[in-house]
């Protein structure tokens, strides 16, 4: 369906690096602060958008995904086929050169984002190479993955491969968070980069942080994938974007912790967790009956104080039981509480700033509960 403007769209989100944006052009390379303009309402009404980044490299998108290709001599390097993507990839990749795609990267082993593989390879007159880490390929053997197998397996963490006359460099992630395999590829001599599900670009982070801890994981990764040496880079969703994404997502991530700190105060007291104390005061009698109640050891921390007592356990309740009764039910429901009450005053604090930005009414109120829990005690996180 072509792409026609309707005046409510007319407006751009508020871009997180104060980009300018333009129509994408499949010619035209962008220059540095652009982004391609209406992203939003084009995934929706769209095909695909292409732009062009360098003489050889080009960003394509299609409904919120995204990726790259490379346009060599005799082939083309395609990476991150995303699942339903393959028609509008052969497509795309044909607007601009008639050289067949050689070569298939995966970034990491999740089908959201390379399982277009399967229908693009079939499409082909002859089978690509296909490129991937050690992990990606070990984790694609282990879930048995149905999708083309690697063919050139990159060492973890820092392995590498010639594509004609540009070097294919992994940079494996020192935390991965997302996913085992979760990794930047940089095309080097062209300096672009790609890492699915590790940044949204012009764009505030993914509900969730895209399944990463916050803290411990997210933020340095980030840091390292910002020093690597690129120009561009592709998040696999969002725009495309610069180094100045990273940086404005290392300090957002800051001032939402200072506001966290500032809103939600650190608990007193830290109840101890130790689900066992209990047993020291049996006798030979309780003992005896604690065993022959009990099934596994994992009936022990849910059900032992009930039966040591006399009582019959509920096995049909839901949950972790000892966490959620007794004092540290009682802590860990009044920490629950006191996150929930500070995040709609976190998000007055950050809108008039931020208000503007795509993913801020429905992901930021996630993301705060997921950063509060994490950053200081809690069940979660203990």
């Amino acid at each position: 369906m072509a792409f026609v403007m309707r005046g409510d769209w007319q407006e751009e989100p508020l871009s997180i690096t104060a980009a300018e944006y333009v129509e994408p052009s499949a010619e035209m390379t962008l220059r540095r602060g652009q982004r391609v303009s209406h992203l939003f309402p084009r995934s929706v009404m769209e095909e695909y958008v292409l732009q062009r980044l360098t003489e050889r490299t080009y960003w394509f998108s299609r409904h919120f995904y995204c990726t790259l290709f490379y346009v060599g001599n005799r082939g083309v390097l395609l990476l991150d086929p995303p699942l339903g993507a393959a028609d509008s990839l052969v497509q795309a990749i044909g607007s601009v050169t008639s050289l067949p795609v050689t070569a298939i990267c995966y970034s990491h082993f999740h089908a959201d984002h390379i399982g277009g593989a399967r229908k693009l390879v079939t499409s082909l007159a002859a089978s690509p190479r296909v490129i991937a880490s050690e992990h990606t390929a070990v984790w694609m053997e282990r879930f048995g993955s149905d999708l083309p197998r690697p063919t050139d397996v990159l060492r973890w963490p820092d392995g590498g491969i010639e594509f004609e006359g540009v070097t294919l460099r992994l940079h494996g992630l020192p935390r991965p968070g997302h996913a085992p395999d979760h990794a930047v590829f940089l095309l080097a001599e062209e300096r672009v980069g790609h890492s699915a599900d590790l940044i949204n670009i012009d764009q505030l982070p993914f509900g969730g942080f895209a399944g990463q801890d916050p803290l411990v994981l997210f933020k340095p990764n980030l840091q390292f994938a910002r020093d690597l040496e690129f120009d561009w880079f592709s998040g696999g969703h969002g725009n495309i974007g610069e180094k100045s994404d990273f940086d404005f997502y290392l300090g957002y991530l800051d001032e939402v912790t200072e506001l966290i700190d500032e809103e939600i105060p650190r608990p007193e007291t830290v109840p101890d967790l130790y689900l066992t104390d209990y047993l020291s005061g049996l006798g030979a009698e309780e003992r005896g009956r604690l065993l022959a109640e009990l099934n596994n050891h994992f009936s022990l921390y849910l059900y032992g104080r009930q039966i040591a007592a006399g009582e019959k356990p509920d096995r049909s309740a839901a949950g972790p039981g000892a966490f959620s009764a007794g004092l540290v039910g009682e802590w860990a429901a009044g920490r629950q509480r006191a996150v929930d009450e500070a995040v709609p005053r976190i998000m007055d604090r950050l809108r008039p700033k931020y208000g503007r930005m795509y993913n801020f009414e429905d992901a930021q109120p996630i993301n705060i509960r997921v950063l509060a829990l994490s950053m200081q005690p809690s069940l979660t996180n203990r």
